[in-house]
């Protein structure tokens, strides 16, 4: 994901790059396997689509072509990110909204937001002007048994049924 315009300039110049690597490889291919050849150059191609699909959504986000972005809850910062790159705001005119140092925000973004506390989330989320949906799919308690782990030699399943029973769920050993 491009989260500034540092990164897309990077991201741009790597594009180029391999795009550059193709046309090398394609030129020198009378001396190469002809599957080896292909493998190279679908491998390099995988990357160039990814290059091209997040400058794609960084530039669609910055232009404002990009309204809607749907994102679970695991994808909560890419979300916060996007948001920010759409509203126009850069990293330090994010900060000074959420009222802290650029370097604060910088390093938000490079932890993906995963040391902010709920707090923080909140004024981020009113700072940004968006609406998140939350949705919890409760799941009944999962029972589970040693044979459903690989138990390494030397390990105690004793030790194992005991840390997994810490944590609120319920084991059943088989002999």
């Amino acid at each position: 994901m491009i989260k500034n315009e540092k990164q897309y300039g990077v991201t741009k110049n790597n594009l180029k790059k391999f795009q550059d690597a193709i046309k090398v490889i394609s030129e020198s291919s009378s001396s190469k396997n002809p599957l080896l050849l292909k493998l190279q150059i679908d491998s390099i191609q995988s990357q160039i689509d990814i290059f091209e699909e997040e400058m794609k959504m960084y530039e669609g986000l910055k232009k404002g072509e990009i309204t809607n972005v749907s994102r679970g809850f695991e994808d909560l910062s890419c979300g916060i990110i996007e948001s920010r790159i759409a509203k126009g705001y850069n990293q330090k005119q994010f900060a000074e909204l959420l009222k802290t140092s650029e370097q604060q925000v910088q390093k938000y973004e490079s932890e993906n937001y995963s040391n902010i506390s709920l707090k923080r989330l909140q004024e981020i989320v009113v700072v940004l002007d968006v609406d998140v949906d939350a949705t919890f799919n409760f799941h009944k308690k999962r029972h589970f048994k040693a044979s459903d782990f690989l138990v390494p030699q030397g390990i105690n399943p004793d030790l194992i049924r005991n840390k997994i029973r810490s944590r609120g769920t319920t084991v059943k050993m088989c002999a």
